[in-house]
């Protein structure tokens, strides 16, 4: 009989879309099922394919679906207010704050203890509970990838010394992490001194394949109730503070008189939409700025488009900006984060400071005046995907971290 699989599991909260989401999904078809024993552990069984091998346990109760589960279950899991005594909920932030990432962490350790694996790989990191159960629980290797860095603390909320000592605690217990782009590395060894040999930087990924224009301009625009005509700039993502998109509404306005028939579009849902409509509504005629809303299947956004804008106050290395360009799209972004890592300035895009709408206008305008340019560094963006940030890499990478780790720990036992 030969050796027994490594139980490999990944953690997963959420809501079943986003990052961490799809970078799962990701790694799970790529796994080998005669290498690995594979469980997740997440809010949303149903959001995740159905696999035979895979054993999916939903957070906060015992249930696990073996090969997925209904599509719709709750979500069971949130970050665990503390909800001890009324008097005790009277004590300072500080201590509220440091009683309930203990319970959490009890909570969770309770339910790593259930199924105990060789390798934990937790997409929650920073000031996060499950790095810190998953060793209290026994788990022989944590990994953790950082999907956002500490730029995302845009009002310094949790940047304060009782913040800072549970990040320490916790990246300390991650044997091994991995960091979306070398910015998000840096930016974390010089907050939480987690030793930098200990951090290897794997970009996030995706399939070209998939990611490519499916129908003309002309055909996707008709399907959106688009102008068929004029020129059209976007962005995809949240709308919210971190998104910018207010930058890109300022930036529109500046632009209007040289193009006066140019549309903005924004596809995504969140709590600053009422805000952003009542700056557009300000910068043109009706219908110059369009709210698409949430969008499960992005591409036919994309193919609607001329250019493509992330102006982003944060950003580790998001997958939007390597759809677009692989969609052949010339990009305007943030200097943020991953973003001057994916962009090539002057040669399929170009970089701007976040939250100058003056540069960010003049760089659309350069695009925006000549197709030939938009063509040719669409073009090279797309060729630049397909080398440098593919799916297949980031997924083989990993999985590479998960063997040197395993064969570490049975070196040692």
């Amino acid at each position: 009989m030969g050796a027994p699989k490594p139980h490999l599991a990944f953690y997963c909260p959420g809501t079943g879309t986003g990052g961490p989401w799809r970078y799962v999904h990701s790694l799970l078809g790529g796994l080998d099922p005669d290498e690995f024993d594979v469980t997740v552990f997440c809010d949303l069984p149903g959001a995740y394919e159905p696999r035979p091998w895979v054993r999916v346990i939903r957070l906060g109760g015992p249930d696990s679906f073996p090969g997925g589960a209904p599509v719709g279950a709750p979500p069971a899991h949130a970050r665990a207010p503390y909800r001890g005594p009324a008097l005790a909920r009277l004590a300072p932030p500080a201590v509220r704050l440091w009683a309930g990432f203990g319970t959490q962490v009890r909570r969770l350790a309770r339910l790593f203890r259930r199924t105990p694996v060789d390798l934990l790989h937790t997409q929650n990191t920073g000031c996060e509970e499950s790095p810190v159960a998953a060793k209290l629980a026994g788990a022989r290797c944590v990994v953790g990838t950082f999907h956002v860095d500490p730029t995302y603390d845009l009002h310094n909320e949790r940047s304060g010394p009782s913040h800072r000592v549970l990040e320490l605690v916790s990246n300390r217990c991650l044997d091994a992490a991995i960091a979306v782009s070398r910015a998000t590395k840096r930016d974390w060894v010089r907050r939480s001194h987690i030793p930098a040999d200990r951090v290897i930087t794997i970009h996030n990924g995706i399939d070209p394949d998939t990611f490519r224009r499916r129908q003309t301009r002309a055909d996707a625009r008709r399907a959106l109730g688009l102008p068929a005509d004029g020129l059209i700039v976007g962005g995809l993502g949240r709308l919210e503070e971190a998104k910018g998109f207010t930058y890109l509404l300022a930036a529109a306005a500046r632009l209007r008189a040289e193009f006066p028939d140019l549309t903005v579009v924004i596809a995504g849902a969140g709590p600053l939409r009422e805000s952003l409509e009542r700056q557009a509504s300000q910068l043109g005629p009706v219908g110059s700025v369009r709210f698409l809303g949430f969008r499960s299947d992005v591409q036919p956004v994309l193919d609607a488009l001329d250019v493509f804008a992330l102006p982003s106050l944060c950003e580790t290395l998001g997958y939007a900006l390597l759809e677009a360009m692989a969609t052949e799209l010339p990009a305007v972004g943030s200097a943020v984060g991953g973003v001057p890592e994916v962009i090539a300035a002057g040669e399929t895009g170009f970089v701007v400071p976040p939250r100058d709408a003056a540069l960010l206008a003049e760089r659309l305008r350069v695009l925006l005046k000549d197709r030939t340019v938009r063509d040719r560094w669409g073009a090279a963006g797309r060729h630049r995907v397909a080398r440098d940030f593919h799916e297949r890499d980031m997924v083989r990478k990993t999985i590479d971290v998960y063997r040197v780790r395993v064969a570490r720990r049975k070196e040692t036992r």
